[in-house]
């Protein structure tokens, strides 16, 4: 296992990481940084472990897109934008919503649990300064994969509900992009929801 130093950008203290991570973290000045091609502070959020989280604790990081979403023309066959249209802010076309996008690595099927069920679910949570010595599981997607994901996300919840979807004319615009860590328990089945 090879140790890799960083430096804070913002306070210079070293940063040290045992495990391959897009994002640092400086326990001394609070800051999470992001060391692609270069260094960039961003913002990021930690979310409080429910009061009935027990067990195994640890943080995974999801990319929370702030997007626009807006249906041009659609044709579903036995079905409506059911999903889509409860999740929507705005009017029956379009409007905002968060996406979430796992940014660990993990499996097609996890990933896609992961996304639809916290997209759909809009964690509520209150927030922490700090990870409380709690393990913080590795980022390995970068905000602008993330980003991109986000088509993936919308299509794939659509897709799979009752009714078939034939056409699909819309436009989808992310305005902010955030790195959220949510709090999860591991047990035998596998992560579980810490909120």
């Amino acid at each position: 296992m090879r140790v890799v130093q960083v430096k804070c950008p913002r306070c210079q203290q070293p940063i040290y990481s045992k495990v391959k991570d897009l994002a640092f973290y400086c326990q001394h000045c609070r800051t999470m940084h992001i060391r692609n091609g270069g260094t960039n502070i961003i913002d990021f959020d930690i979310a409080e472990f429910g009061p009935n989280a027990r067990g195994d604790r640890v943080y995974m990081p999801f990319w929370r897109l702030f997007s626009s979403f807006t249906i041009n023309q659609a044709n579903v066959a036995g079905g409506t934008f059911h999903k889509l249209s409860r999740m929507i802010k705005g009017t029956a076309n379009g409007g905002n919503l968060f996406i979430y996008v796992p940014a660990w690595e993990t499996a097609v099927d996890e990933f896609k649990r992961w996304s639809m069920g916290m997209t759909e679910g809009q964690p509520m949570y209150s927030l922490r300064q700090d990870f409380n010595n709690v393990e913080r599981g590795p980022t390995a997607i970068t905000k602008e994969e993330a980003m991109q994901l986000a088509d993936f996300v919308v299509v794939t919840m659509e897709a799979e509900r009752p009714g078939t979807l034939q056409y699909l004319d819309y436009s989808l615009q992310v305005h902010d992009a955030r790195l959220v860590y949510l709090p999860f328990v591991r047990g035998a089945q596998g992560l579980v929801s810490g909120l």
